[in-house]
């Protein structure tokens, strides 16, 4: 039967509307890596007290950290980087507030009498929900920055520390991402209270170690070899001194536990986010507030002290992060404007942390050329490249540490009294306290009894 023309166009138009007019019935359900959002998602995990060198791929080899190791060995990580410092003994609290408000250690709110945010001040959770993020934090309720905190859309405070403190907080966070529109893109503040003391992990991951067979720093000691104004403090009295090898080794087991375990808890989100095809579209940012001397590091315990095993990790991984390292200067408030980089917002002008975005993208090299951190009234830190100073007054009587931290990264031979390296001592003394009035350094730290300015 011949066709006509006319009929030879309809069938023609039929078929080519065939496609238009059945589309939406035929076509494959949009999953989450279809509808990604133009920004990336940004994951923040703040562990709480974790030293940089407890990742078995940046170095410990006794450690069990495969999904850390994962982020670092495809990522980006900075090896100095460093919390300011604290004129508390709960150095936690001001590393949070600074790393939420992107400002320096006496430029952050009192934390004695602010309990809301002073007016207009900038607070990173604010920045990301006025990019189009949304928030989420879920983390300890003491120590932290609580009026920043609020401000989250969705924020889950935990008391208290149990064997399953790492996995409640996980659960709290898988359950925000298995309800979340993929079409926006998510802030995820992560801050478990671990590996904070007391350090209780579930017994599959305190059986990973044995005290026994854990190696202890080589700048063990017995006992710091003077008072640097808190050898009886919170933190020092929770092994007794002289510090033995056998307790510290315990030490050190119950710590690398909890780490293993929070290690397994990123392991379950990032699962998740690879199962919802929203991993190539998330950067993950790892880091701490401080590390600590667990392990009897110069005969310590805490955080309140200036040695290089207070530094945190940092690392970078996800999508335009690319694999390498830095030894730049960088401090942790150094993030919120990092964030506010990655997720294409406007950085607030009050702010006194610097992206580091140049330096993980290699577009620069370089930090800071020096840094300054403080603890309380007693001990005052600045260290460039090369060399560090820490500078301690304990009601009048001082002390001076002086390390080439390229030849002895452990810091074991003190040279402040060397007359060889007079001049570098020299030298970081005129910086360190140019630095102090440049960061408005309360404490007059000449006096027989420092304490700060009325």
């Amino acid at each position: 039967m011949m066709t006509t023309p006319c009929c030879r166009t309809r069938r023609f138009l039929a078929i080519a509307l065939l496609p238009l007019l059945l589309g939406p019935a035929i076509a494959h359900p949009a999953s989450a890596a279809d509808i990604k959002p133009r920004q990336p998602n940004i994951l923040f995990l703040l562990a709480d007290d974790q030293r940089w060198d407890t990742i078995r791929a940046l170095g410990n080899q006794e450690i069990q950290t495969p999904q850390l190791d994962g982020l670092v060995e495809r990522g980006f990580h900075f090896t100095n980087a460093y919390c300011m410092g604290g004129m508390i003994a709960a150095v936690c609290t001001p590393s949070r507030t600074m790393i939420a408000t992107g400002r320096s250690l006496w430029h952050i709110p009192d934390w004695k009498t602010t309990k809301t945010a002073p007016p207009g001040m900038p607070l990173l959770p604010l920045s990301m929900a006025g990019a189009g993020y949304v928030t989420f934090h879920c983390g300890k309720r003491g120590n932290e920055c609580s009026y920043a905190n609020a401000t989250y859309a969705t924020n889950i405070e935990l008391d208290g520390r149990t064997a399953e403190s790492a996995t409640d907080s996980a659960d709290h966070t898988l359950t925000f991402l298995r309800g979340h529109d993929p079409q926006r893109p998510f802030f995820i503040y992560l801050a478990p209270p671990v590996p904070h003391d007391p350090r209780l992990a579930p017994a599959e991951f305190t059986r990973l170690y044995d005290p026994a067979t854990i190696k202890l720093s080589p700048n063990f000691l017995a006992q710091h070899p003077f008072d640097n104004g808190w050898l009886t403090g919170r933190d020092e009295v929770l092994a007794p001194h002289p510090r033995t090898p056998e307790v510290m080794r315990q030490h050190l087991a119950d710590y690398y536990a909890t780490i293993s375990h929070f290690d397994q808890q990123v392991g379950r989100i990032l699962d998740l986010l690879r199962e919802r095809g929203l991993l190539d579209n998330t950067i993950v940012v790892y880091s701490s507030d401080q590390g600590l001397a667990v392990g009897g590091r110069h005969g310590l315990m805490g955080k309140q002290n200036l040695y290089e095993h207070v530094k945190p990790p940092l690392i970078f991984a996800g999508p335009g992060i690319p694999r390498g390292k830095s030894d730049a200067l960088v401090y942790l408030f150094d993030l919120y404007p990092t964030f506010c980089e990655l997720a294409g917002a406007p950085t607030p002008k009050s702010l006194e942390g610097h992206s580091l975005l140049g330096i993980v993208q290699g577009r620069e090299q370089r930090g800071r050329d020096e840094l300054l951190a403080a603890f309380m009234h007693t001990q005052r830190m600045l260290r460039d490249e090369r060399w560090k100073l820490i500078e301690y007054n304990v009601s009048g009587v001082k002390h001076s540490q002086l390390f080439d931290l390229s030849r002895d990264p452990d810091e074991l031979h003190n040279l402040a009294d060397d007359p060889r390296f007079a001049a570098e001592r020299a030298s970081l003394e005129e910086r360190m306290t140019r630095a102090r009035h440049e960061y408005n350094d309360p404490v007059d730290f000449t006096a027989s009894n420092p304490k700060p300015a009325s």
